[in-house]
């Protein structure tokens, strides 16, 4: 006999294992923790923060098992003896004012492979090219140089596929879009037109039958030097004849906005943020304003942009002061449209989910900052063939844990068991 309360408990383990498949699928903010900082047991000059103990700069460089020296974000205080007030750290355990300037962001760009000439021999039209992330937002890095950048729109991984039948449009990022013409199976042709804001850009025909650079489609413009630079490629990966129509897959597509180059330079602005060195090797800012740290546990203190810092109650921290740390939101979308992803990252595309689960990536060794014990803590053409192989970023993936549906599953098994026993055992 089946007591209703059991009745009950089925019909929350069908509920609780059908959250656990669908969740996952809808659109995921994530925030991404850095290292905690213990203003009482931390000196002023080790207040920092870089890909290794943050992802939340340059969040695709966690991928890699190495990183060149120096590339990427990095995050750190500087303290300003002219500032006026005083500095962060263990010699002022309270302090929580960061003065003008003292805030230093700097960035340099690390070299990417395209994913066609990665995943598919014999390539040589594409190699690499370089990009520079900026407080978040990915860049190409034209002719390897930090100050010329383009948008980065999309890549697709490695895993993606986007099948066109003749005839048929894709509609991409701010307005691109690729209209395969036709696909002659008997011709080993495809025809294809890309075309911005409905104004065609480039027609091109692209050979199935002979070499492996020979499916390879792309499209070059004019860029800020005057030199012509690749801003969309596809790799036509195979063609097949439908009932009615005849198919193309496209693999490795990449397109980065020819309309949005910039030109960055000293005193450019951007958010709190104002350039204060910008070289061809990378670029350095700083806080235009002072930041006042807000030391109240649940509270946050705003950065620039996407970026934040968060803090325990005074007196969690060693000698009276607190712990802070930097947090990075980052927004994972559905996979089922156009993407939009930093390199070397799985495919992150657009959806309009109206529910979104929030989790906590934590690069942090410490427990959590509200408790009593105290913590301390790739021939581009939108780049240069010049630079040595071995500045090249290693590729070997680092995975960053985010939840999924393993997780999700561990944990709901666990809670059915657990109620399960407690009411068979009443």
């Amino acid at each position: 006999m089946v007591y209703k309360s059991q009745k009950n408990i089925l019909v929350g383990m069908v509920f609780l294992l059908f959250l656990a498949v669908v969740a996952p699928c809808a659109a995921t903010t994530v925030d991404i923790r850095g290292e905690a900082i213990d203003t009482g047991a931390i000196d002023a000059g080790n207040i920092s923060w870089d890909y290794s103990n943050f992802p939340g700069l340059y969040f695709a460089a966690n991928k890699y098992t190495q990183l060149s020296a120096g590339a990427g974000e990095h995050l750190y205080f500087e303290n300003d003896d002219d500032g006026g007030s005083p500095s962060l750290g263990s010699a002022n355990p309270n302090a929580n004012v960061i003065d003008e300037g003292e805030l230093i962001y700097t960035t340099k760009q690390v070299a990417s492979k395209y994913k066609v000439y990665s995943e598919v021999s014999n390539i040589t039209k594409v190699t690499k090219f370089y990009t520079l992330s900026l407080f978040g937002t990915t860049y190409c890095a034209v002719d390897n140089d930090a100050t010329n950048l383009a948008k980065l729109l999309m890549q697709q991984s490695d895993s993606d596929k986007k099948i066109l039948k003749s005839g048929e449009r894709w509609a991409m990022k701010n307005g691109y879009s690729l209209v395969m013409n036709a696909v002659d199976i008997d011709g080993s042709k495809c025809y294809m037109t890309l075309y911005k804001n409905g104004e065609e850009l480039d027609t091109g025909v692209v050979s199935t039958d002979g070499s492996n650079d020979g499916r390879i489609y792309f499209v070059e413009d004019d860029c800020s030097d005057s030199s012509n630079h690749i801003y969309f490629l596809t790799y036509v990966d195979s063609t097949f004849a439908g009932l009615d129509d005849n198919f193309a897959v496209l693999k490795y597509t990449w397109l980065a906005d020819k309309d949005s180059y910039m030109k960055v330079s000293s005193g450019d602005e951007f958010g709190n943020f104002e350039v204060d060195e910008a070289v061809a090797t990378g670029l350095k800012l700083s806080n235009s304003n002072s930041i006042s740290i807000n030391i109240d546990a649940g509270t946050s203190t705003p950065i620039t942009g996407d970026l934040y810092f968060k803090a325990s109650d005074e007196g969690k921290g060693s000698n009276g002061g607190y712990v802070f740390y930097p947090v990075k939101v980052v927004t994972i979308e559905d996979s089922s449209s156009t993407a939009t992803i930093q390199p070397e990252e799985v495919a992150v595309n657009d959806t309009s989910s109206d529910s979104e689960d929030v989790v906590v990536v934590d690069m942090s060794s410490d427990s959590e900052i509200g408790s009593e014990t105290s913590k301390s803590s790739d021939d581009t053409n939108m780049g240069s063939e010049s630079t040595d192989e071995s500045s090249e970023a290693e590729t070997n993936a680092v995975e960053n844990s985010i939840p999924g549906f393993e997780f999700s599953f561990a944990v709901v098994s666990i809670s059915l068991v657990f109620i399960f026993r407690k009411t068979m055992f009443k």
